[in-house]
């Protein structure tokens, strides 16, 4: 088969963080196994290095998000009668397909009890745990008619200022409050923090940001961002672990500093790249068609792989990218069959 030209009208920079965002996501779920071991452990060391270096997975899906949709004016009737309700439809549906694995798992799928608790569970929004991201998606779906209008008369300088304020309330706060000083505020943490869900607006704003202006900051800048990141990530977390024994989590949370440098960074960095060759843009694109299926369906590619014996908790340098490779390709696979059906081609994949 020739592969299909390149088209003008296409942002592969975009494809391309995408792509790049669901492989760190499926870095992060696979080095899960590693990181749940104990702390003495070489396969917990390497769990939390991979585990570092992906953390701007999800926070590169928000900021593609605002890249794609801010940029341009989306009727109404299309962002709430087909964008947000492809969103509710493959939410309940996959979300009902994870309760029936596990009624399977417990034991119980094919009794009328266990059938009532997957129908339940999934109505009282019991769903699976990396879910949140749809979630959170929805709430910034409804959001984007009113930040776009925003955007629409605002200047740099006040896009500016709005990244600063969300950057101190939704990414600072959050971390700098579980400390002193910051600590001895309690009331002022509570009410001045803004809250994960609509942090997430300020990621999406920060995509309309770089894809906008993004072009007249030097790549250094992002390299800079970048790195600085990955060393908010890393060393924290290294440090706080050690004195806890546990994994202490608190800098590798989506919505902090490190996790939000090493974003801004990778998409300014990706942005910057012109010219795209054909098989690269190609495999981008195939990649970001598939990003959303393969980001529901991974976590029960991963459950059969478990229940079959294969564990990434041995030599995990090296087990935890091939964990990520077979996830990437079963689940890429059950895309292809998923999409060529054609309704739920258009609002479950």
């Amino acid at each position: 088969m020739n592969p299909q030209p390149l088209s003008p009208a296409r942002d592969y920079s975009l494809d391309a963080v995408r792509s790049l965002a669901i492989v760190m996501v499926l870095i992060i779920h696979s080095a899960s196994a590693s990181l749940s071991l104990p702390m003495d452990r070489v396969s917990w060391w390497c769990g939390l290095a991979w585990a570092c270096l992906a953390r701007p997975a999800v926070p590169l899906f928000f900021l593609c998000s605002g890249a794609l949709m801010l940029t341009r004016d989306i009727p109404l009737k299309r962002l709430f009668g087909h964008n947000l309700l492809r969103i509710l439809i493959a939410l309940f549906v996959w979300a009902f397909g994870y309760q029936l694995i596990l009624r399977y798992q417990l034991g119980d799928l094919f009794s009328p009890g266990g059938l009532w608790a997957a129908v339940k569970g999934t109505l009282l929004f019991q769903h699976e745990f990396h879910f949140y991201y749809l979630h959170i998606l929805i709430l910034v779906y409804c959001f984007l008619p009113v930040v776009r209008t925003f955007l629409r008369g605002a200047s740099r300088r006040e896009e500016e200022y709005f990244l600063l304020f969300w950057a101190v309330t939704g990414l600072l706060f959050p971390v700098l409050g579980q400390f002193r000083p910051f600590s001895l505020i309690y009331p002022i943490n509570l009410w001045y923090t803004m809250n994960q869900a609509y942090s997430a607006v300020g990621y999406c704003v920060l995509g309309h940001y770089l894809r906008t202006y993004g072009h007249t900051i030097s790549r250094w800048w992002y390299l800079l961002s970048l790195t600085t990141g990955f060393l908010i990530c890393l060393v924290p977390t290294v440090a706080f672990s050690l004195r806890d024994g546990a994994l202490f989590g608190l800098f590798q949370e989506g919505m902090s500093p490190g996790p939000a440098l090493m974003a801004l960074g990778t998409m300014g960095l990706i942005l910057s790249v012109r010219r795209w060759s054909g098989p690269l843009a190609q495999i981008a694109v195939s990649l970001s068609k598939a990003s959303f299926c393969i980001y529901l369906v991974h976590i029960a590619v991963q459950k059969v792989l478990f229940r079959l014996g294969y564990s990434n908790t041995v030599l995990s340098s090296l087990t935890i990218p091939g964990m990520a490779l077979i996830l990437l390709a079963v689940s890429w696979l059950i895309y292809q069959v998923l999409c060529r059906i054609p309704w739920v081609r258009r609002w479950l994949v």
